[in-house]
């Protein structure tokens, strides 16, 4: 934390009634103002799934109706959970596969760390199908991969903490010197991984870029720090900085998540914290039990997601997450406006208005998309009335 400002402190407790079970939960409001910006303390977090094992890696799935995927370590599989509470089993890979931290790439493909000893690596699911992106960097094997994210540029950035596979600690033969977080260009020649922090970070975890991707932030889980590094991200993605931005006070920051305005939400021993974007002092905390993970999901993405030991948890917020920024691409040639977003962009529209100042009118474009290479496409006529076009969440 930073020092040198004046906070105001409340504690706001109240019961809730879970489809499974009733648990006290506690709101820790460590700066009023901006907490009554993300959070209703007047809202009900509810308990989607229970189980006794432990739970990991949500990720919010938006196309056919919306559900979430999520990690069950101790039985080895990915589980899908469509609300309010039907819980079916997504995907039974090989013996000591575990998956852990999940995510989705711009077409919506998932990417999965494979933190046991039969996977120790990078995949893509696909049907049911699961496909190796990254199995080795230069050449030597990774301890434990446990969490990723995705640039949109197409990298693939991801973590190995060594926590899960049973491999000794580095270094050990045919396997990296350390624990490092890496990068790896999936169109790059042959596609390149290179390790991108070899130092500074003990146990890095949970990882997220800024909503601008011009800040990459790293969770370390070792116990004798248990805290937040922040990275300034170049444009040829190299990594500069490395200072700690906040840290958890009760037990390690495990997943770590950004939403639309930067703040970050981390996973903690006691529940869910809120960091502030400008400087990473604590806004607050959603305290009732030790999660291990968090993801925004949703229709709006403005529902938090958090897995733990035994439950999948949920509470409505009044910010969305990253995923529900879509970046919308425009070139210009053979006289015509050419106009792109990544593919299918599942819940998003363009829209279109005459003028961009209010009391500007949008509505949703009839203007055809076509689909080419993981990009939906349009293309605008010249006109000499002037438009304005942007994605919008449905």
């Amino acid at each position: 934390m930073r020092s040198g400002r004046k906070r105001s402190t409340g504690i706001l407790a109240w019961i809730f009634l879970g489809l499974h079970t009733a648990r006290a939960v506690t709101f820790q409001i460590a700066d009023p103002v901006e907490f009554s910006k993300i959070l209703d303390t007047n809202s009900v977090l509810t308990t989607n799934v229970t189980l006794n094992t432990w739970l990991e890696g949500p990720v919010w799935i938006p196309s056919a109706g919306g559900y979430l995927l999520f990690c069950d370590q101790n039985n080895n599989r990915l589980k899908k959970l469509v609300l309010p509470s039907t819980v079916t089993d997504f995907l039974l890979p090989p013996a000591n596969t575990l998956f852990n931290g999940t995510i989705l790439d711009a077409q919506e493909r998932l990417l999965t760390a494979e933190a046991g000893s039969a996977g120790l690596k990078i995949s893509m699911v696909t049907n049911g199908i699961v496909t190796p992106l990254v199995t080795t960097c230069n050449g030597l094997k990774f301890y434990s991969p446990n969490d990723v994210v995705v640039k949109s540029d197409g990298t693939i950035w991801f973590t190995d903490p060594g926590y899960n596979s049973g491999i000794g600690a580095p270094p050990q033969a045919g396997f990296q010197s350390g624990y490092y977080v890496y990068q790896f260009n999936p169109t790059n020649g042959n596609a390149t991984c290179v390790p991108v922090i070899t130092n500074g970070i003990i146990r890095p975890n949970g990882l997220c870029f800024s909503p601008d991707e011009t800040k990459l932030y790293v969770a370390d889980s070792d116990t004798g720090r248990h805290r937040i590094q922040v990275y300034s991200v170049s444009a040829s993605n190299t990594l500069t900085g490395g200072a700690v931005f906040a840290t958890v006070t009760n037990g390690v920051p495990d997943g770590i998540r950004c939403d639309v305005n930067g703040r970050i939400w981390s996973s903690g021993g006691d529940g869910a914290y809120i960091f502030a974007a400008t400087d990473g002092h604590l806004i607050g905390k959603i305290q009732f039990l030790r999660i291990a993970n968090l993801c925004f999901g949703g229709p709006e993405y403005k529902t938090l997601y958090m897995t733990g030991q035994p439950l999948v948890a949920s509470i409505p917020v009044m910010v969305a997450g990253t995923p529900s920024l879509k970046k919308l691409k425009s070139t210009f040639s053979d006289g015509q406006l050419h106009l792109s977003w990544p593919a299918p962009s599942s819940g998003f529209a363009l829209q279109e208005s005459a003028q961009l100042n209010p009391p500007s009118v949008w509505s949703n474009s009839p203007l055809a998309a076509i689909i080419t290479n993981g990009q939906k496409v349009v293309n605008v006529q010249p006109t000499n009335a002037a438009k304005f076009f942007r994605l919008r969440l449905n």
